[in-house]
């Protein structure tokens, strides 16, 4: 659904190249049908050019012109700048698709009014083909649109549809989610590292670990519950780490901090909206 068509991406920065880096390494886009800007960083722009072979630009009309499938991928603040620049050469042959997380659809409509939109929310694990990603539809993107969507995203991972209103929570769970995993990898290498595993022994087996632990949870389609109760035999070396971990407040922490994230993610909403 992608042949012939060429994507522009506005932004060149980590979530930018993570989806670039996914697509040309699994042949979904060619380089050649590629177009990237971004809004000051000359440096990355020629990188980007120089490793993928893609096509850069500083100018808007030459990239609405040439690109058909428009990725907004630059910070939610930047975001109405972007699309005052575009919303000029934007017509209905153009399919926008949005990363920024907290921009609703209806800012990204009311700057595009003739133009289908796709409001995403992937994570970084697009750069290894391994992420999570919601999408929702704005009111002119019928199914032809979604599918182009899917194709994208799918070429980097696990694709969803969900009603926009879903969305504060997903940036919340999938698209803050690395980190979260990240920060308890990063406290296990540290533990096993006084205790005497060597660092890189310790880094690698967790690395494993977590792997080893998402491939079931994906695969099995059991509960994590389920998962978690199987390996932790009663008086064992497992339950006596999960009881620290409960003593320790991990459960209500995570809770906190998926909560926080979305309540910041209905933040970032509420300041777009209230943006002319």
């Amino acid at each position: 659904m992608l042949e012939n068509r060429t994507v522009a991406m506005i932004g060149a920065g980590n979530m930018a190249e993570a989806l670039l880096r996914g697509l040309l390494g699994t042949g979904v886009l060619s380089a050649a049908r590629c177009i990237v800007t971004n809004r000051s960083n000359d440096e990355r722009l020629s990188r980007m050019a120089r490793e993928w072979g893609v096509r850069t630009t500083r100018d808007k009309a030459l990239l609405m012109n040439d690109g058909e499938i428009i990725i907004l991928a630059v910070k939610p603040p930047d975001v109405p700048t972007v699309l005052g620049e575009i919303a000029p050469h934007a017509n209905a042959r153009h399919l926008v698709i949005s990363v920024a997380a907290g921009v609703p659809i209806e800012v990204l409509e009311h700057h595009l009014a003739r133009v289908p939109v796709v409001r995403t929310m992937p994570n970084t694990s697009t750069a290894v083909r391994a992420s999570a990603t919601a999408i929702s539809s704005g009111r002119l993107a019928g199914h032809e649109h979604l599918a182009i969507v899917r194709e994208i995203f799918e070429a980097v991972g696990w694709v969803t549809v969900v009603p926009e209103s879903f969305l504060d929570l997903v940036t919340a769970v999938s698209g803050s989610g690395p980190a979260y995993i990240y920060m308890l990898a990063e406290a296990m290498v540290e533990a096993a590292a006084r205790g005497g595993l060597p660092e890189d022994l310790a880094r690698a087996m967790v690395a494993q670990t977590v792997l080893g632990a998402g491939k079931m949870l994906a695969e099995t389609g059991a509960a994590p519950e389920a998962l978690r109760r199987r390996v932790t035999s009663p008086g064992g070396t497992t339950m006596a780490g999960v009881e620290a971990l409960e003593e320790g407040g991990v459960r209500e922490a995570v809770h906190a901090a998926v909560l926080r994230a979305a309540r910041r993610a209905r933040e970032l909403r509420g300041a777009s909206v209230r943006r002319p």
